[in-house]
C-alpha cells in the first residue's frame, strides 16, 4: 500500500542524496511488446509435469503411524456390521447372525504401517481382542439336531491381520489403493449363546462345534470385508475428497505469510484494494496427481499438478519444469518442493480475468490526500508535477494501473535464493472533472523486482528491491520533464512495493492435507523452485470427524451429523502427537488370503 510517510524520499534533499541510484534503477527505455506470458515461463514440453512435490519422509510415517493406530482405535468400536450367514460344511446346517455390533475392544498391541519399493504400503496388528453381538438364527446337526435362538456373543481373541496394498494414480488424478495381499489369524475363539434355548450337553456341542467354525468363517470374512473396503469404499471416498481446493480455504488452513519484508514505508492501502473480494474463492488450486506415487524404505513421494486457476477450469498454456524430490536435511518429517509454476499459473489466469487492475482514486482509504492537484498542508502529486496545479487547480486525480500481459515469478539461487517478479503494464493517469474522469496521460510501465527470502517461525521474512523500473509516456496532454517523469517512477516503484509486500502478507498456499499443521518449517531456494522442510502435528479430533463421515460408513450418524464438506471447511485446531510405532516382528503360523 502507500500512505503518507512514504513520500519523504521524494524531498528535494531526498534527489541530493541518492542521484546516481535514481538513474541506476529508472530508466526510460524502449519497452518490449507484451504477450499473454513471459518467454521465460515457455521453456520446454513440461504441461505433464508436477508442479508440487510430497515427500514424507521415516519421523512422519511414525507420526501417521500413531496417529493411524488412534483412529482405529476410536472408530472400530462404532462399526455396524452386515448380517452373517455361513453354511457348515457337510450339511450340518445354517448360523445366521444378525444386527452385529461390538460388544467389547481391546486395541492392538501393535500397529504398524510401512512402505517400500516401488509403491507398496504395508499395514500390520498384532493382538487385537474383539467382542461381536447379534441376533442368532437357524439350526445345526453336529451331535444331535439344535434350533439356534436368542443372541450370540462371539469374542475373539489375539487376532492378527497383515495387509500389502499398492498406491497408483486413478485416471481422474486422485490417489487409488490396491490390495495386493491379506491374512488373518485368531488365536481363539469363544461363542455364548445369551437367552437362547441351548441346555446341558448342547452347551459344550454348540460352543465346540460351532466356536471353531466361527473362527474360520471371521479370518475369511475379515480379509474380504477389508479388501472390499479398501479396493471400493476408500477409493470412491479418495476420488471425492482428492480433488481442487478453492484458494480461500488453502490459504487459510495451511499457508506461508510474510512478515517484515523490508522496503519503504507503504503503509495505508489495504489488500482489497489489488485484488476484489471474491479473487480467492474464486480461483482453485489443483491437488491432483500427475504420476504415480513411488515408495521407498519409510518413505513416501508424490507428485501433484499445484496449478491454480480460474473456477478450477486449468488450461494453463505453459507447464511447470521438472523438478527433483527433496532430501531432508535435519531428520525432518516431510518436505515439498513448490515449483514457480505455481505462482505463475495463478498471475496468467488472475491476468486472463482482467484480475490484476489497481484503480485510486479520491475515494481509495489513505491516497485520497495524495490524489490531488494542491496539497493541503501534506503531500500530492500537485508536487510533483507543478503544471497539475495550474492546468486544473485544486481538482482530484486518479490513476489506473493495468498488467499488459501475466507477470512472471522465477526462483533462482542467485544470492543465497531469491524470487525474482517481472511485471509489465499501463498506468493511466485522470483528472476529475465534475463528477466525470477524464484521462490526461499514459504511461508504459516495465518492473523487475528482487526479493530475499527467508523463513522464520513460519512467516516468510526478507527484503523486496527494485532492480529495473521503466516508466515511459506514451501519451497524453499533460506536459512532464524528466525530472518530474523521474519522481514519479521512483512514487509508483513504492507502490508496488507495497503490492507485493500485501500480496505475501495474505499467504502463500501450501498443498498439503488440510489436518496437518506444520511446524518448524525451513526454506530452501532453488533454481525455478523452492524447498520447505517441515515437521508436522496432526489435528486427530478434526481426522477423526472427517473419518467417521467419510472413511467408515457404517458407523452411525444422527440426522443433524455434519457433512463432509462443512468438516473440511473447519478451521483446525492443532493436537500435538509424539508416539511412535513398535518394532513388528513377522506373523508366524497364520491363515493367508488372497484376495
Amino acid at each position: 500500500g502507500l500512505g503518507l510517510h512514504s513520500t519523504a524520499i521524494l524531498t528535494r534533499e531526498t534527489r541530493e542524496k541518492y542521484p546516481t541510484a535514481r538513474q541506476r534503477r529508472f530508466s526510460t527505455a524502449s519497452l518490449v511488446p507484451s504477450f499473454d506470458f513471459h518467454p521465460l515461463l515457455s521453456g520446454g514440453p513440461f504441461q505433464n509435469a508436477s508442479g508440487v512435490r510430497v515427500r514424507l519422509f521415516p519421523r512422519g510415517v511414525e507420526s501417521l503411524n500413531a496417529v493411524a493406530s488412534n483412529l482405529l482405535a476410536s472408530q472400530l468400536p462404532k462399526i455396524l456390521i452386515p448380517n452373517v450367514e455361513h453354511r457348515l460344511p457337510s450339511d450340518q446346517g445354517v448360523i445366521n447372525i444378525s444386527k452385529i455390533r461390538m460388544s467389547r475392544f481391546k486395541r492392538a498391541s501393535v500397529h504398524n504401517i510401512s512402505m517400500k519399493a516401488p509403491n507398496r504400503v504395508m499395514w500390520e496388528m498384532r493382538n487385537v481382542d474383539i467382542g461381536l453381538i447379534g441376533d442368532l438364527s437357524g439350526n445345526t446337526n453336529i451331535v444331535v439336531p439344535l434350533d439356534l435362538t436368542g443372541e450370540a456373543e462371539i469374542l475373539v481373541e489375539g487376532l492378527d491381520l497383515t495387509i500389502e496394498s499398492e498406491l497408483e494414480r486413478s485416471p481422474d488424478g486422485s490417489a487409488m489403493v490396491t490390495t495386493l495381499y491379506c491374512s488373518s489369524a485368531i488365536k481363539a475363539v469363544e461363542v455364548i449363546n445369551h437367552n437362547g434355548g441351548v441346555f446341558g450337553l448342547a452347551v459344550t456341542v454348540f460352543k465346540q462345534g460351532i466356536g471353531e467354525n466361527v473362527r474360520s468363517m471371521l479370518e475369511r470374512i475379515i480379509c474380504k470385508e477389508v479388501k472390499k473396503y479398501i479396493d471400493d469404499d476408500l477409493n470412491l471416498k479418495l476420488a471425492e475428497v482428492q480433488t481442487k481446493s478453492p484458494l480461500s480455504k488453502a490459504v487459510q488452513l495451511n499457508s506461508l505469510k510474510a512478515k517484515d519484508l523490508h522496503s519503504k514505508d507503504t503503509r495505508g492501502i489495504s489488500f482489497t484494494n489489488f485484488f476484489d473480494k471474491d479473487f480467492s474463492s474464486d480461483f482453485y488450486i489443483d491437488y491432483r496427481l500427475k504420476e504415480n506415487p513411488s515408495c521407498g524404505d519409510n518413505i513416501i513421494d508424490l507428485g501433484s499438478s499445484g496449478e491454480i486457476s480460474y473456477k478450477g477450469l486449468g488450461d494453463t498454456p505453459f507447464g511447470p519444469v521438472a523438478i527433483p524430490a527433496p532430501d531432508a536435511d535435519n531428520n525432518e518429517m516431510l518436505a515439498l518442493s513448490l515449483s514457480d509454476f505455481v505462482l505463475n499459473s495463478l498471475f496468467y489466469h488472475a491476468y486472463k480475468q482482467r484480475k490484476l487492475r489497481v484503480f485510486l482514486d479520491s475515494s481509495t482509504h489513505g491516497a485520497e490526500s495524495m490524489l490531488r492537484t494542491k496539497c493541503d498542508g501534506g503531500f500530492c502529486l500537485g508536487d510533483l508535477i507543478p503544471q497539475l496545479g495550474e492546468s486544473y487547480p485544486n481538482s482530484s486525480l486518479a490513476m489506473l494501473f493495468s498488467a499488459t500481459r501475466s507477470p512472471a515469478a522465477i526462483f533462482s539461487e542467485r544470492n543465497g535464493g531469491s524470487l525474482s517478479l517481472r511485471l509489465g503494464g499501463l498506468l493511466a493517469l485522470y483528472i476529475e472533472e465534475a463528477g466525470r474522469k477524464r484521462q490526461i496521460a499514459l504511461f508504459n510501465v516495465d518492473v523487475i523486482v528482487s526479493a530475499q527470502l527467508s523463513v522464520v517461525k513460519g512467516s516468510i521474512r526478507g527484503s523486496i528491491s527494485l532492480d529495473r523500473f521503466d516508466l515511459v509516456k506514451k501519451y497524453g496532454e499533460l506536459r512532464i520533464s524528466k525530472e518530474e517523469l523521474d519522481d514519479i517512477a521512483i512514487l509508483s516503484s513504492q507502490f508496488i512495493e507495497g503490492m507485493l509486500n500485501e500480496l505475501f502478507a495474505t499467504g502463500f498456499p501450501l498443498p498439503v492435507p488440510q489436518v496437518l499443521h506444520l511446524d518448524n518449517l525451513h526454506l530452501k531456494i532453488r533454481n525455478r523452485h523452492v524447498v520447505l522442510l517441515t515437521d508436522f502435528t496432526v489435528d486427530e479430533n478434526r481426522l477423526s470427524k472427517i473419518a467417521s463421515a467419510a472413511l467408515f460408513p457404517f458407523i452411525p450418524k444422527s440426522p443433524n451429523a455434519p457433512s463432509i464438506s462443512s468438516l473440511l471447511d473447519v478451521q483446525p485446531a492443532s493436537t500435538q502427537v509424539e508416539s511412535s510405532a513398535r518394532l513388528v516382528r513377522p506373523l508366524q503360523q497364520v491363515q493367508q488370503h488372497q484376495p
